[in-house]
């Protein structure tokens, strides 16, 4: 006779067959033994004269017996040691059934009875052999369902979940429901399907108490509400933990807890249970590490697109939407306006408040647009002490409306020590028929800002074709321009020091492709360091003199070769473009926040004592004392020196020059040093000023160089 077993219910296709061995009740144990060897099997079937089955006899009872009583073994009969209390069981029983019957009665051996008859034996060795075949076989079900699990979105992660893992169980319901660790009643993530008790309206934990979060298999309690909304068991449920990534300021990780629930299992996962929470088991451990990662993917997404400071969009999260709504502008040919806005004056805050006082600025700031846009517009941070609102479905007048409204706004915002807020805003519209990338309209409202810091500050400017020109190469180079704000840009993460040694030698490279502008730099360096000195100015603010004479010129980068080397006159239109090099200084300098000191004595260093100077036209003690010094420095380098327009000055003929132009173009008390400082070096030269050269000065103090870098970066 064969036994066919395997599977939960052991269908033929899963088994391997066992052969059957019977032994008459009135057999020897000897007998019993030698059949047992014979056939190699641990276990013999006893039946009685009529064949009829009364017990079981394994080599466990034979060896006992045979030990004790070996000498009468050949005499003594079968029924005195086979059991005749035997545990059996029906055909069809699952694997994980008889291993609990086996546990339970400790046996090894369990037949399989039919109608009185024996049709079948299941082996301890058989039934753990099939256990093990059926848990491979259900983590490789359960390996298939990592598988589907692709999404990085949380949501659709959630979804998924709730789709596939019932199709391993072959559940008829589920739901998947997730609670915040901040007690919110409410879900924070719930995905249901086919589920009859939570379909759409599971949304308080109120609901979910009678759910055993624990988990576990469950053959026939459902919770009261299941059971009102039609849910069926067995029910199995899996507790789900998921820990996002660690929060900055909390030190502590985001944390998602509840479960996921099936219900209407078959019957055969009640009778092989064991494998039912084996499958479980690792299944829970795919959807926790799958919806992990959806989560840390989210949180991680989310970060990128939001900036930590201000809790308003990141630049990542401007480009993106920069790009959408041009190409949507561009493609229905609608409206759409940029504004980029600038804290003023953020540097002195910083300076004079202190950098937490700055941070709670900017947040201030952020909050005062925040509220004030509309729910549409995207308000990002674009570096720094800037932001970018980006305005769909809006034209450059209704923009200027917006973003006047909340300048306004915050101009009501107050620091410590009663310090107010000012901001200055450049706007531009799309051009459809012009605007080849959305780099254009940046471009345009970065140029109508540059407006509004020209204007005084605390405005809000409009692009107009009159700022069209700074565009043109043959105007301002902006390209070049760009490519050194970026060169900078990548300077000011490092230190100050290393930042003034790199910027110095960037200028010396400059005025190296110049071969009238050579040492121009340094020179006057030198020189406004002299004349400062010899005025008495306290050391601090040589130092600062010497930091802004070392990079008053490096906005002639952007002035095209052929204005600047020209050996004519000038045409008006050339020289208003030489006279927008200190802007554009400032422009390239503007986001070294340490620099803001010397970045005014660079942007004011052509203005003239009577006030008919650039950019703005200052007069007397408006200018900066340091642009001053610096004015009367350049003059005389530029006398003294060779240029494309004229040849070089004796020192006698350039303070002549010098004199004329006190208090009229220069300031009579720098020229009045310079004089003084010019006197004294050919005193201690032992010569006139008529024999002296600038060489003469220059060799006066070899080490300045050195120590105007290294003073200027501590």
């Amino acid at each position: 006779m064969l036994l066919w077993i395997g599977g939960s219910r052991m269908p033929e296709s899963d088994c391997r067959p066992v052969q059957i061995v019977t032994i008459g009740v009135s057999d020897t144990v000897k007998d019993a033994a030698e059949m047992m060897m014979s056939h190699n099997v641990g276990c013999l079937i006893v039946n009685d004269e009529q064949g009829r089955f009364v017990g079981l006899v394994t080599e466990r009872d034979v060896a006992r017996h045979v030990a004790t009583i070996s000498e009468t073994a050949h005499q003594l009969s079968i029924a005195h040691i086979m059991t005749d209390d035997v545990v059996s069981c029906l055909p069809g029983i699952s694997t994980g059934e008889a291993r609990r019957i086996m546990a339970a009665r400790r046996v090894r051996h369990l037949p399989i009875i039919e109608n009185g008859a024996v049709v079948g034996i299941l082996s301890a060795r058989d039934v753990m052999s099939q256990a093990l075949i059926e848990d491979r076989t259900a983590a490789e079900e359960v390996a298939v369902l990592s598988n589907c699990l692709k999404s990085i979105d949380i949501n659709e992660a959630a979804e998924i979940v709730a789709v596939e893992v019932p199709k391993l169980f072959q559940a008829k319901n589920c739901v998947l429901c997730l609670y915040g660790d901040d007690g919110t009643p409410a879900p924070a993530l719930i995905s249901s399907h086919r589920c009859p008790c939570f379909e759409g309206h599971f949304a308080s934990r109120t609901i979910a108490a009678d759910v055993p979060c624990e988990g576990g298999f469950y053959e026939n309690d459902m919770a009261p509400e299941c059971e009102g909304h039609g849910g069926r068991p067995p029910r199995l449920i899996l507790p789900l933990e998921v820990f996002g990534l660690q929060d900055a300021a909390s030190r502590s990780a985001k944390r998602l807890s509840g479960f996921l629930c099936m219900c209407g299992l078959p019957v055969s996962s009640t009778s092989n249970r064991e494998l039912t929470l084996y499958k479980a088991k690792l299944t829970r451990e795919i959807v926790v590490a799958h919806l992990t990662n959806a989560l840390r993917y989210q949180q991680a997404r989310l970060t990128s697109l939001t900036d930590a400071l201000t809790g308003v969009g990141s630049r990542k999260l401007l480009e993106d939407a920069l790009q959408t709504e041009y190409d949507r502008a561009q493609r229905y040919k609608r409206p759409f306006s940029i504004a980029i806005i600038d804290l003023d004056h953020f540097k002195i805050i910083n300076d004079t408040l202190g950098h937490a006082a700055g941070d709670e600025a900017i947040r201030k700031m952020a909050q005062c647009m925040k509220s004030q846009k509309r729910s549409p517009d995207v308000l990002a941070r674009y570096g720094g002490d800037e932001f970018v609102i980006l305005m769909p479905e809006t034209q450059a007048g209704e923009a200027a409306v917006l973003l006047e409204r909340i300048r306004a706004g915050v101009q009501q915002v107050c620091l410590d020590q009663n310090v107010a807020l000012t901001i200055s805003c450049g706007i531009a519209e799309s051009l459809p028929d012009r605007d080849k990338a959305a780099s254009e309209m940046m471009r345009r409202a970065d140029l109508a800002l540059y407006e509004a810091k020209n204007a005084g500050r605390n405005c809000v400017k409009l692009w107009n074709k009159g700022m069209a020109r700074a565009l043109d190469t043959n105007d301002i180079e902006i390209e070049k321009i760009k490519r050194l704000q970026r060169r900078i840009l990548g300077l000011s993460e490092k230190a100050e020091k290393m930042f003034m040694e790199s910027i110095w030698g960037l200028v010396q490279a400059l005025e190296a492709k110049d071969p009238y502008a050579k040492r121009h730099s340094e020179n006057v360096m030198l020189y406004a360091t002299a004349i400062a000195k010899t005025m008495e100015i306290g050391p601090k603010h040589i130092d600062l003199i010497r930091r802004a004479a070392m990079i008053h010129d490096i906005g002639r980068i952007g002035i095209p070769d052929a204005i600047l080397d020209k050996p004519d006159a000038l045409t008006a239109h050339e020289r208003k473009i030489i006279e927008q090099h200190p802007v554009i200084a400032v422009r390239i300098l503007q986001k070294m926040s340490f620099l803001e000191r010397e970045i005014a004595i660079v942007r004011h260093h052509h203005e003239k004592w009577n006030g008919q100077g650039y950019p703005d036209g200052l007069a007397r003690n408006a200018i900066p004392l340091g642009a001053r010094v610096i004015a009367v420095a350049d003059t005389f380098d530029a006398l003294t020196a060779s240029r494309s327009y004229h040849d070089s000055r004796s020192i006698t003929e350039a303070l002549d020059i010098l004199k004329d132009s006190a208090d009229y173009d220069l300031d009579p008390a720098a020229v009045e040093a310079m004089l003084k400082w010019i006197q004294d070096v050919a005193k201690q030269l032992g010569r006139t000023v008529e024999t002296l050269t600038p060489d003469d000065l220059l060799r006066t103090d070899p080490s300045a160089q050195t120590e105007s870098i290294l003073a200027g970066a501590s």
